[in-house]
């Protein structure tokens, strides 16, 4: 029976294409209704051949709108002749919702792990920029005709153009935090030609994450926490070595103490410090900087002396006797 109204409507809104009928022709008249959704533009197939695109509206059908099929209409004894062929609808909205993955593991030359497989994935919007092409090339020469397989088939070209690109970013993935910009800039600029040649325009690619095998990460993990425990040991001795200083100098009246302070310390500050209470334990000015310490250095010298008493290295006496030296100077 002769269809009367040709039209798609998609209440998804995440059709790219969609065929009517879905398999084999339809048979159509003159005088059919074609009814177009706005966003959409609708293209007769006859023989493998597509007419011009018809944009938003409703035609009704006639030799004079489908001149491809002018010759087969024209036989027609009475004009009501049926003819048999298919309708493509095809959404020209940007599509956000695609993604994009390695579906198997890359191996990457690494210049710390050697080799390292590794997977990826991320998101990609499209639109189609060129219908015809899009008709000629994706639907009529791949036959792909659904959504699925239209992002399936894109998938794969993202997927091949991140292996090829990667190595020339980076050389080892200990610098991967800081290239995911620059390895998802130069994968949609590596990409976009290949969308163009299919009508399609690329209208934005992300890569959301770059993983690395188990053993990989626990490694890098273990690593780091090990550079972590051995710095805060390194502060935590280089600590005990100048308090233990400040305390000698504390109970030393000078002399040799003042080359053990300095030895213990090896730190500018630390020395300023000692040199400062050896020449007070002397009963002498302060061996560096001004006559009279202003307030607020003093106030610091005194917050570093209660943590030495809090820490246990220096007993509340010495506290005490440098306190009292320091506010001597006011």
């Amino acid at each position: 029976m002769p269809w009367k109204v040709i039209e798609f409507q998609d209440p998804t809104g995440e059709i790219m294409v969609a065929r009517v009928p879905p398999e084999g022709t339809g048979e159509f008249v003159s005088g059919t209704q074609l009814i177009v959704q706005d966003g959409q533009i609708a293209a007769f197939f006859h023989d493998g051949k597509p007419t011009d695109g018809f944009r938003a509206g409703r035609y009704n059908l006639s030799t004079e709108n489908l001149p491809i099929l002018g010759k087969l209409l024209k036989l027609a004894t009475l004009g009501a002749s049926p003819f048999r062929s298919y309708v493509y609808f095809i959404a020209l909205k940007t599509f956000t919702n695609l993604g994009w993955g390695t579906p198997t593991p890359i191996l990457f030359r690494d210049s710390e792990f050697r080799m390292v497989n590794l997977r990826a994935h991320g998101a990609f919007a499209i639109r189609v920029a060129e219908p015809k092409t899009f008709l000629h090339t994706l639907v009529g020469t791949q036959g792909i005709e659904t959504t699925h397989a239209v992002e399936e088939y894109l998938r794969k070209i993202v997927a091949s153009r991140f292996a090829q690109l990667l190595p020339g970013v980076l050389s080892t993935i200990l610098d991967l935090a800081q290239h995911y910009d620059e390895i998802a800039a130069r994968l949609k600029q590596a990409v976009r030609a290949d969308f163009d040649q299919y009508g399609l325009e690329l209208v934005d690619l992300l890569v959301e994450a770059i993983t690395l095998p188990p053993e990989v990460q626990e490694a890098i993990n273990r690593a780091a926490g090990t550079r972590a425990v051995a710095a805060s040991e390194a502060e935590h001795y280089e600590r005990m070595a100048r308090s233990d200083a400040l305390r000698d100098a504390a109970k030393q009246p000078g002399g040799a103490a003042a080359g053990e302070l300095t030895a213990g310390l090896g730190l500018g500050a630390g020395m300023s410090i000692a040199k400062e209470m050896m020449s007070q334990s002397a009963g002498g000015p302060p061996a560096s900087g001004p006559a009279r310490p202003t307030m607020n250095q003093i106030r610091a010298k005194l917050k570093e002396l209660k943590e030495l008493v809090e820490e246990g290295l220096i007993t509340q006496e010495d506290f005490a006797a440098q306190k009292r030296r320091l506010l001597e100077q006011v």
